[in-house]
């Protein structure tokens, strides 16, 4: 069942769950409508694409790392750091 036809009596709830789909870490496994709309919202919009952790300039969206980020928020594709660099950080404070 596609999101119009479930919230096709509630215009406004529609309306709440298509904003906040394309939060980073709202959404948690994205179904198959879903993750079609956040790709097309990926494709349209390019602060949106930042706030996704993809360049603005970006064309190709990976599905693995659309869910990913769709699943885990950011946090999903930050990459490791170092431990040196954390401990060295602790030793400032």
């Amino acid at each position: 069942m596609t999101p119009e036809e479930g919230y096709r009596s509630d215009i406004k709830l529609l309306y709440f769950y298509r904003r906040k789909l394309i939060e980073p870490g709202w959404a948690g496994e994205l179904n198959p409508d879903e993750f079609a709309y956040v790709k097309c919202q990926l494709r349209q919009l390019p602060s949106l694409k930042r706030r996704w952790g993809f360049r603005p300039s970006a064309r190709r969206f990976s599905e693995s790392r659309i869910r990913a980020v769709a699943r885990n928020g950011l946090s999903a594709i930050e990459k490791p750091v170092l431990a040196s660099v954390v401990k060295d950080k602790k030793s400032f404070k």
